[in-house]
């Protein structure tokens, strides 16, 4: 053996020996570590009809075809479904994920059926030693259609962009900004210029859909709509018989266009709408509030909305 490593020709050869052994057992790992992100997705309901793997050595990258996610939970029937993803891992940065999903999402479940198409999209995830702890994804041109809990409901935007983090107490902060919205319900439809939404959600909905008894705290949301703009804030708790009871808070600048939004959307009549207007004079005499910026109360309670002293229909159902 000693000869061996004497010998001149090994000791011209060595150095290409062992970077061939690194590189066998760099192979080996990035194998073992690209199978076990396969087991673990695997273990968490994520299936598919092929997989590829590729990227060696400087990142891990999965191609998979029709991926298909069923909730682990055998209480629900929530399935999600895609034509294709890409997701690459960034071995050097952690638990850094980029996913690429390549068509449309598909979700199903107790209430019906939801479709959301995008002409672009991308997705990007860290995850440490206590699971998830940020993530983001942004989609141009996203367009929503669904027939949910016996409505046709659907959403469109120039673009749309979700962030979460980790926050503090067993909860996740929430981000959504969209722009030149326009939301749909059966034969209504109403269009908004900006959406800008922050809210704290319960850490389990990271494993789990929504379920009664979870709380979910709107921080902040803003709106504008030509010359309405309005700002909530609040908190909901979600009912078991599947609605929703909480109060949020309401700026509203400009109440007459505020009024005629609600009538767009035909969420009141004419005489709620002149209801609506003197209410809020009475309060603007009252409170000290202006007829143009009024501060209201949107209540979910008893299985109906309230906005202040009107009462705008039934609460609309989580489940």
């Amino acid at each position: 053996m000693k000869r061996l490593f004497a010998n001149k020709r090994f000791a011209l050869f060595a150095p290409f020996i062992a970077l061939s052994v690194m590189a066998l057992i760099g192979l080996g790992l990035w194998v073992l570590v690209a199978g076990r992100i396969g087991d673990e997705l695997s273990a968490r309901g994520l299936s598919w009809q092929s997989l590829t793997r590729e990227g060696f050595p400087a990142r891990i990258s999965l191609t998979m075809e029709k991926p298909q996610w069923r909730d682990p939970d055998a209480t629900t029937n929530l399935v999600w479904q895609n034509s294709g993803l890409s997701l690459t891992v960034l071995p050097f940065q952690g638990g850094h994920a980029i996913i690429d999903f390549r068509g449309a999402h598909e979700i199903t479940g107790d209430g019906g059926r939801m479709r959301l198409a995008h002409q672009g999209n991308l997705m990007s995830a860290v995850v440490d030693g206590d699971g998830l702890n940020r993530a983001s994804f942004e989609a141009a041109v996203p367009n929503m259609a669904a027939q949910w809990l016996g409505q046709d409901i659907g959403a469109r935007a120039a673009d749309m962009a979700l962030h979460t983090r980790r926050g503090d107490k067993n909860r996740y902060d929430i981000a959504l900004v969209s722009k030149h919205i326009t939301l749909m319900q059966d034969d209504a439809s109403l269009s908004l210029s900006r959406l800008d939404a922050t809210a704290s959600v319960p850490a389990a909905l990271m494993d789990r859909p929504v379920q009664a008894g979870d709380v979910i705290m709107l921080t902040r949301a803003t709106i504008q709509r030509n010359a309405l703009s309005l700002v909530a804030k609040g908190r909901v708790k979600l009912r078991a018989n599947g609605y929703m009871d909480g109060t949020l808070d309401l700026d509203i600048v400009n109440l007459e266009a505020f009024a005629d939004a609600l009538a767009e959307f035909d969420l009141i009549d004419r005489r709620d709408r002149q209801k609506l207007l003197l209410f809020g004079g009475l309060g603007a005499a009252l409170g000290g509030d202006t007829t143009d910026r009024l501060s209201l109360p949107l209540q979910f309670k008893n299985k109906r909305v309230y906005l202040g002293g009107v009462k705008l229909g039934r609460a609309p159902r989580w489940k």
